[in-house]
């Protein structure tokens, strides 16, 4: 089934709204599960990559965000799909960080790709100019 342009873009952006309400809600398994596997960041001059949702899970504690960068949550600024098919959409996007008194820390634009496995939609890689906060960390 070829999808069109328009429902690749709607895939796309739930698959990010997932990401981002399950990272912003500090639940590791609920972040995960928006992911695909084999997990790739790049980041800080780092490839990291997760290979299965435990993995992902064991190392990525947003605690150490909030304890080093005083973070609260993150939101969307824009985000502009630029190639997408049947089973990858490659997403250019800019997000920022909060304070939990709403103050912006930052904004870091990245590259995201959601991919189709197993008819599951989840961001598969990322490509940030953010960094990373501690060893091993998605964020």
């Amino acid at each position: 089934m070829t999808l069109s342009q328009n429902e690749l873009e709607k895939i796309g952006m739930q698959a990010l709204d997932d990401f981002m309400s399950t990272f912003n809600s500090g639940d590791p398994n609920a972040w995960a599960a928006t992911l695909n596997y084999p997990h790739v960041r790049l980041a800080g001059n780092r490839v990291q990559v997760w290979n299965t949702p435990e993995e992902y899970i064991r190392d990525n504690d947003v605690s150490q965000l909030k304890d080093k960068s005083g973070w609260g949550y993150s939101t969307w600024d824009w985000r502009k799909v630029v190639q997408a098919q049947d089973d990858k959409i490659h997403i250019a996007v800019a997000f920022s960080r909060y304070t939990p008194e709403h103050k912006k820390i930052v904004t870091y634009e990245s590259f995201y790709i959601v991919t189709c496995l197993n008819g599951h939609w989840g961001t598969q890689s990322r490509s940030s100019f953010a960094g990373v906060i501690d060893n091993n960390t998605a964020f």
